[in-house]
């Protein structure tokens, strides 16, 4: 059991135009390719006479989420993408190594996916998921990310489900976020969202 949270993570993701549509989990990225970043907003200051500072404001941060899936025989791409566009807004969910600790949840993301080449890595598809504000909250929620099985055999069905930590340690009502998994979708892709494939 980790403390932390690093290690192999899963990314689960889901089309947040639609509404009701499946989550699908995409295959795991290379080493080290993923990273959350984020830019600090402009810093605003009111300057008096002598160069001091009255007060000083800054705007919101901005985040980018980036990681590269290798294009092995078989796999589909992890988006459907044309010259690098993505025509629909992404949701993303990352789940660490150890699931009890915190992973986070983007509710609505603008998605680029670049083709690359290295002899070293050979084909990759380079992902950046540029968020977009939350309806409420954060951009980024920070929580755990748990994959749940309900009923058996055939009518098994999975999901995802995020819960934000700071609502639970604040004795509030946790924000929750449960999204179903596609099961015809698995680690090699994003098979039931082929459109533009």
């Amino acid at each position: 059991m980790a403390k932390i949270s690093w290690g192999k993570c899963r990314l689960f993701t889901k089309n947040a135009d639609v509404t009701g549509s499946n989550a699908y989990e995409l295959a795991t990225p290379i080493e080290d390719s993923t990273e959350l970043t984020p830019t600090k907003g402009d810093k605003l200051e009111a300057k008096i006479e002598g160069g001091e500072n009255e007060d000083v404001k800054y705007k919101r941060s901005t985040y980018v989420l980036a990681y590269n899936i290798r294009k092995a025989k078989g796999r589909k791409a992890p988006f459907p993408a044309v010259d690098g566009l993505v025509d629909a807004h992404y949701g993303i969910m990352l789940q660490p190594e150890d699931d009890t600790c915190e992973g986070f949840l983007i509710e609505s993301s603008t998605v680029g996916v670049d083709d690359t080449y290295t002899t070293a890595e050979g084909a990759v598809w380079a992902v950046q998921h540029d968020a977009v504000k939350a309806e409420t909250g954060d951009t980024v929620k920070w929580g755990t990310v748990k994959v749940t099985t309900t009923g058996s055999g055939t009518s098994a069905t999975k999901s995802v489900t995020f819960t934000e930590k700071s609502s639970a340690e604040s004795g509030d009502t946790p924000y929750t976020v449960t999204w179903t998994l596609d099961e015809t979708a698995n680690t090699n892709g994003a098979a039931g969202d082929t459109s533009g494939l």
